[in-house]
């Protein structure tokens, strides 16, 4: 994501595109509000851009070097190319807004193309959480995109390869941090539109009543072609950071080998990658040449599901392959390894 200050050229030119296409202009749209002390008459943030349909919706994120930046949400990522022309007349005809009983300077529109992001919410319970939070996130998830648009949910829930992941991370038996991860545009702005209603609200998650926090943090976004930028290398380290397995023949394998790893995240690259950026089928011949792996058993209600956590090292001889495997280990990032991405299991880093 960039901040910018478009010309006039520049904004005719991205205004210009067509809004109805598949793959749209934006992901998301944010402002830049910079404290300020000014007297100058002030118009409520939430009442700024009411001229337009449907009127958005604002979300704080993380505040970063004393700018506090706030997302301006809309149901579909479409609507971004009129909102972002409904900004620019806005800013013209003043730049100081309230936000939450305090004066801010608008000082910029951040624009996010890209297709790639990584999203993370605190989530508090008022007694400990269990284990067991597997399909009640990925129900969570599922109801904040029924609330934007209940046709959307119900196509995402029929598809095999889900174009998101989660995860969570306990920072105490209270309180989590839940990660989704996105690998297609559009899905951007109605997660977080329908996220909205809950956001410093209680929720219910297995039973106990919960507190979600009032912000979101974009922790990471990227995009297809970006990926394919990355310096190839020939020795890769992933590091699993929940349980990892997959499907082999009529039999679940917990090793992470490679040809379970790459063939893997092959296919889903080229399921979402743009059809320019798709990769021919590999015989990989990569083999593991390090590795520091436990198994652990993650529970999920009715049972549970044996993977792989730690470090593996894997290295290519093949100039070609080691291209493409560095490639598709950044892409891991977002769409996580192996089986049950959608419920936490896979998440990974490129180390």
């Amino acid at each position: 994501m960039t901040t910018t200050k478009e010309t006039d050229t520049e904004k005719n030119a991205n205004l210009s595109e067509n809004s109805s296409t598949a793959e749209p202009t934006f992901a998301g749209l944010s402002v830049v509000l910079r404290p300020t002390q000014t007297t100058s008459t002030l118009v409520n943030l939430n009442e700024w851009l009411t001229s337009i349909e449907p009127v958005p919706i604002w979300i704080p994120l993380r505040k970063i070097d004393g700018a506090t930046k706030v997302l301006s949400v809309m149901p579909e990522a479409n609507l971004y190319t009129n909102l972002m022309q409904s900004l620019w007349q806005q800013i013209a005809g003043g730049n100081f807004v309230e936000w939450r009983q305090k004066p801010y300077e608008i000082g910029g529109v951040e624009v996010n193309s890209d297709s790639l992001h990584k999203i993370q919410i605190a989530i508090s319970a008022v007694q400990p959480l269990p284990a067991t939070l597997a399909r009640a996130i990925h129900a969570l998830c599922f109801r904040w995109f029924a609330n934007t648009n209940p046709e959307l949910a119900e196509t995402l829930h029929k598809q095999e390869n889900l174009p998101i992941t989660t995860g969570w991370e306990y920072c105490s038996p209270k309180k989590i941090i839940l990660k989704i991860s996105l690998l297609q545009k559009g899905l951007l702005a109605p997660l977080l539109w329908g996220m909205n209603a809950d956001l410093g609200q209680e929720i219910t998650l297995t039973g106990i009543p919960c507190r979600l926090d009032g912000w979101i943090d974009i922790t990471q976004t990227s995009n297809f072609e970006k990926l394919t930028q990355q310096p190839t290398q020939n020795s890769i380290d992933l590091k699993f950071l929940t349980p990892t397995s997959f499907k082999q023949g009529k039999n679940v394998q917990p090793f992470p080998l490679p040809e379970l790893v790459f063939n893997g995240l092959l296919r889903r690259w080229n399921i979402f990658a743009p059809e320019t950026l798709k990769f021919p089928q590999i015989e990989w011949n990569g083999i593991v040449s390090a590795y520091e792996l436990k198994t652990y058993a993650m529970k999920m209600e009715g049972g549970a599901e044996i993977g792989a956590e730690g470090l593996v090292r894997y290295r290519f001889t093949d100039s070609e392959q080691a291209r493409i495997a560095t490639i598709l280990a950044h892409f891991a990032t977002f769409a996580g390894i192996g089986r049950k991405t959608a419920m936490g299991m896979g998440q990974t880093v490129i180390s």
